[in-house]
Protein backbone atom coordinates (compact mmCIF):
# COMPACT_ATOMS: atom_id res chain seq x y z
CA UNK A 1 0.00 0.00 0.00
CA UNK A 2 2.88 2.30 0.92
CA UNK A 3 4.16 1.59 -2.12
CA UNK A 4 1.26 2.42 -4.42
CA UNK A 5 1.07 5.99 -2.31
CA UNK A 6 4.39 6.76 -2.99
CA UNK A 7 4.02 5.62 -6.86
CA UNK A 8 0.83 8.34 -6.92
CA UNK A 9 2.74 10.91 -5.28
CA UNK A 10 5.60 10.68 -7.68
CA UNK A 11 3.25 10.64 -10.84
CA UNK A 12 1.70 13.73 -9.59
CA UNK A 13 5.19 15.46 -8.97
CA UNK A 14 5.73 14.15 -12.38
CA UNK A 15 2.70 15.82 -14.00
CA UNK A 16 3.11 19.12 -12.36
CA UNK A 17 6.93 19.49 -13.64
CA UNK A 18 5.61 18.47 -17.16
CA UNK A 19 2.92 21.11 -16.84
CA UNK A 20 5.09 23.87 -15.18
CA UNK A 21 7.28 23.30 -18.59
CA UNK A 22 4.83 22.99 -20.86
CA UNK A 23 3.61 26.39 -19.54
CA UNK A 24 6.44 28.03 -19.53
CA UNK A 25 7.55 26.33 -23.59
CA UNK A 26 4.56 28.12 -24.84
CA UNK A 27 4.96 31.36 -23.38
CA UNK A 28 8.35 31.37 -25.25
CA UNK A 29 6.71 30.84 -28.13
CA UNK A 30 4.45 33.81 -28.42
CA UNK A 31 4.43 36.18 -30.68
CA UNK A 32 5.42 39.45 -28.90
CA UNK A 33 5.53 42.43 -31.23
CA UNK A 34 5.52 46.17 -30.86
CA UNK A 35 1.86 47.61 -31.65
CA UNK A 36 0.14 50.90 -31.93
CA UNK A 37 -1.28 52.03 -28.48
CA UNK A 38 -4.75 53.44 -30.06
CA UNK A 39 -5.20 49.45 -30.96
CA UNK A 40 -5.23 48.73 -27.41
CA UNK A 41 -8.06 51.44 -26.84
CA UNK A 42 -9.54 50.00 -30.22
CA UNK A 43 -9.55 46.73 -28.80
CA UNK A 44 -11.73 47.54 -25.51
CA UNK A 45 -14.14 49.54 -27.68
CA UNK A 46 -12.55 53.20 -26.89
CA UNK A 47 -11.70 55.43 -29.85
CA UNK A 48 -8.66 56.50 -28.30
CA UNK A 49 -6.31 56.48 -25.05
CA UNK A 50 -7.53 59.19 -22.76
CA UNK A 51 -6.60 62.71 -23.61
CA UNK A 52 -2.81 63.40 -22.73
CA UNK A 53 -1.55 60.33 -22.71
CA UNK A 54 2.13 59.96 -23.59
CA UNK A 55 5.24 58.33 -23.47
CA UNK A 56 3.15 55.00 -24.82
CA UNK A 57 4.32 51.80 -25.47
CA UNK A 58 2.49 48.69 -26.33
CA UNK A 59 3.24 45.06 -27.32
CA UNK A 60 1.19 42.87 -29.05
CA UNK A 61 0.79 39.03 -27.92
CA UNK A 62 -0.80 36.42 -29.84
CA UNK A 63 -0.57 32.71 -29.08
CA UNK A 64 -3.68 30.69 -28.56
CA UNK A 65 -5.95 34.18 -27.02
CA UNK A 66 -3.96 37.43 -27.52
CA UNK A 67 -3.39 40.68 -25.45
CA UNK A 68 -2.09 44.30 -25.55
CA UNK A 69 0.01 45.45 -23.13
CA UNK A 70 1.05 48.94 -22.54
CA UNK A 71 3.03 51.55 -20.45
CA UNK A 72 2.42 55.29 -20.47
CA UNK A 73 1.50 58.37 -18.49
CA UNK A 74 -1.85 59.85 -18.26
CA UNK A 75 -3.66 62.49 -16.42
CA UNK A 76 -4.96 61.32 -13.61
CA UNK A 77 -7.62 63.11 -14.49
CA UNK A 78 -7.89 62.02 -18.00
CA UNK A 79 -7.60 58.78 -17.05
CA UNK A 80 -10.75 58.69 -14.36
CA UNK A 81 -13.01 59.80 -17.28
CA UNK A 82 -12.13 57.48 -20.10
CA UNK A 83 -12.72 54.52 -17.62
CA UNK A 84 -16.27 56.23 -17.22
CA UNK A 85 -17.08 55.62 -20.24
CA UNK A 86 -17.10 51.81 -19.92
CA UNK A 87 -19.69 49.78 -19.20
CA UNK A 88 -20.73 49.66 -15.47
CA UNK A 89 -18.65 53.42 -15.05
CA UNK A 90 -15.38 51.41 -13.61
CA UNK A 91 -13.14 53.53 -11.08
CA UNK A 92 -10.16 52.71 -9.73
CA UNK A 93 -9.59 51.23 -6.33
CA UNK A 94 -6.57 51.44 -3.80
CA UNK A 95 -6.99 47.87 -2.49
CA UNK A 96 -6.65 44.60 -4.23
CA UNK A 97 -4.05 45.69 -6.44
CA UNK A 98 -0.30 43.83 -6.70
CA UNK A 99 2.92 46.60 -7.84
CA UNK A 100 0.24 49.18 -7.96
CA UNK A 101 -1.37 52.61 -5.94
CA UNK A 102 -4.77 51.70 -7.74
CA UNK A 103 -6.08 49.88 -9.98
CA UNK A 104 -9.42 48.34 -11.89
CA UNK A 105 -10.32 45.05 -14.22
CA UNK A 106 -13.02 45.99 -16.55
CA UNK A 107 -14.99 43.26 -17.64
CA UNK A 108 -16.11 43.15 -21.28
CA UNK A 109 -17.63 40.22 -21.76
CA UNK A 110 -21.03 42.00 -21.86
CA UNK A 111 -20.03 44.46 -24.02
CA UNK A 112 -21.73 43.17 -27.25
CA UNK A 113 -19.66 42.02 -30.76
CA UNK A 114 -18.15 45.90 -30.91
CA UNK A 115 -15.59 45.06 -28.56
CA UNK A 116 -12.69 42.32 -29.09
CA UNK A 117 -11.41 42.13 -25.73
CA UNK A 118 -12.95 40.18 -22.68
CA UNK A 119 -11.25 42.04 -20.08
CA UNK A 120 -8.94 45.56 -19.48
CA UNK A 121 -6.74 45.39 -16.71
CA UNK A 122 -5.54 49.23 -15.50
CA UNK A 123 -2.65 49.76 -12.88
CA UNK A 124 -1.87 53.11 -11.64
CA UNK A 125 2.15 52.03 -10.45
CA UNK A 126 2.48 55.76 -9.74
CA UNK A 127 1.25 59.06 -9.48
CA UNK A 128 2.55 62.48 -9.07
CA UNK A 129 1.48 66.22 -10.00
CA UNK A 130 -1.53 64.93 -11.54
CA UNK A 131 -0.01 62.37 -13.74
CA UNK A 132 0.14 58.96 -13.79
CA UNK A 133 2.27 55.73 -14.86
CA UNK A 134 -0.44 53.47 -16.22
CA UNK A 135 0.09 49.98 -17.30
CA UNK A 136 -3.08 48.17 -18.71
CA UNK A 137 -3.79 45.17 -20.79
CA UNK A 138 -6.63 44.58 -22.55
CA UNK A 139 -7.14 40.40 -23.38
CA UNK A 140 -9.06 37.61 -24.07
CA UNK A 141 -8.80 34.46 -21.92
Amino acid sequence: MAGAAALLVAALAGGVTFVAWVDTDLREAADDVPADCVDLAHAVGAPSLPEGTSAASCTYIEFQDWQYEGAMTVPRAELDAWLAEFPGSPTLAESGCTDAIACVQVDLTQAGDEVDAHYLDVAVRSEKDGVAEVLMSAFTT
